[in-house]
């Protein structure tokens, strides 16, 4: 369908190849990544980076519906064709092209419908929650969890925060004025929260813990709003971060927590002060070292650090998730708390036989096997669909 077509049609979209986009396309719907974490949000005008970006995590043949100038954006938001039934199902079909886990999940909801419907039904639909519920990552992630009672307890703090996030005004509030702030604060920060909670669902934290968890990691970068929002966007675009800006949005979520006590947990507070704390020493505000950081803090600080390597946070980075986790685990610096790492590798799915495992090449492939899983469970033999057998360990 070309552009003029759909404008015949007062659609006011159009559908295209991923090699094909350029500067100054704007997308209609989400774009998750390999790891089922977003990359683009819905209406988010694309620039070269970013479509780089995109082109690392999805081949060049997939489509994706964008509207090509701002004046079609607005005649597609006037003429409120996101709400129909073509472009919905138009939509959910590339997401789920891009996201196979996305639609097995999908399959497996629907067979256990009527649990699902129980259990969604008690929750006041937010903007929050609709938009968790098509997150990748989110629908999947107690699958990517080894054992069944890791499963469970997934699924339950999943469903406790968001009825936390359906009825709670403080955590409303704050998430909207996110949301209203910047777009790319908003990813990064459903992103971090994804992550964590992985992390400390891998850790065998308990229920309270893990909620607090969550809770810390989606408001732990909340002071940047209050921040001009010119100098965070040249935050987000230097490579180095700036400590004043740094300094700037951790004293104002300490001030924050006046307003908010729900924000006023000590967990919850020095997971959000610790969270650019390194393990050597080397961090930020006050060169903590080991142990001297929080346990929230060394956790928020991997889930950060994961984010903002693939691409989801600052423009001058965009690595392949597996080139992250790779990066992080193999702590070269000692940056990161390696037992943590060790726990979180062993007991999730991402590297175990017979696991399906995308690649920087765009390609994928199962792993049958390590060279030594106890030391390097981030590099598999991996058979691609090709037939050809890599050893990532040779890589």
């Amino acid at each position: 369908m070309s552009y003029n077509d759909a404008e015949a049609n007062n659609l006011h979209y159009t559908k295209k190849l991923i090699r094909d986009l350029i500067p100054g396309d704007i997308v209609l719907h989400p774009i998750y990544r390999t790891d089922g974490l977003m990359l683009v949000n819905s209406n988010k005008e694309l620039s070269s980076s970013l479509i780089s970006m995109i082109r690392k995590h999805a081949s060049g043949l997939k489509s994706v519906l964008v509207a090509p100038s701002k004046t079609a954006l607005t005649n597609f938001i006037a003429s409120k064709s996101s709400h129909t039934k073509e472009f919905m199902q138009e939509a959910n079909r590339i997401t789920t092209e891009l996201n196979p886990d996305m639609l097995m999940h999908e399959i497996d909801r629907d067979c256990k419908a009527d649990k699902q419907i129980e259990e969604y039904d008690v929750l006041e639909h937010n903007f929050f929650s609709d938009l968790l519920t098509k997150y990748p990552m989110w629908v999947a992630l107690d699958s990517k969890l080894e054992s069944e009672q890791l499963k469970i307890r997934a699924r339950q703090a999943k469903q406790e925060l968001l009825k936390s996030m359906s009825v709670n005004q403080t955590f409303k509030e704050l998430f909207n004025r996110i949301s209203e702030y910047d777009d790319v604060l908003q990813i990064h920060s459903i992103n971090t929260m994804c992550i964590s909670l992985m992390i400390g669902l891998t850790l065998e934290l308990n229920q309270d813990e893990l909620f607090d968890l969550t809770v810390a990691a989606l408001f732990s970068n909340v002071g940047f709003i209050e921040i001009e929002k010119a100098d965070f966007l040249n935050y987000l675009r230097s490579y180095e971060h700036i400590n004043e800006q740094l300094k700037g949005h951790l004293e104002t979520f300490s001030e924050m927590t006046k307003d908010f006590p729900e924000l006023r947990k000590k967990d919850i507070v020095f997971g959000i002060l610790d969270h650019h704390e390194y393990c050597n020493g080397k961090g930020y505000p006050n060169g903590k070292k080991g142990e001297e950081i929080s346990l929230f803090g060394r956790i928020l600080f991997i889930a950060h650090n994961y984010d903002e390597l693939v691409g989801g946070y600052n423009y001058q980075v965009g690595l392949h998730p597996l080139d992250a986790l790779r990066i992080i685990y193999e702590n070269s610096d000692f940056r990161y708390d390696q037992s943590i790492l060790d726990i979180f590798m062993h007991r999730t799915t991402y590297f175990k036989l017979g696991e399906t495992i995308s690649l920087p090449n765009i390609q994928k492939g199962v792993i049958i096997g390590f060279d030594d899983f106890v030391k390097m469970p981030h590099l598999p033999i991996v058979k691609l669909e090709s037939g050809q057998i890599i050893n990532l360990a040779n890589s």
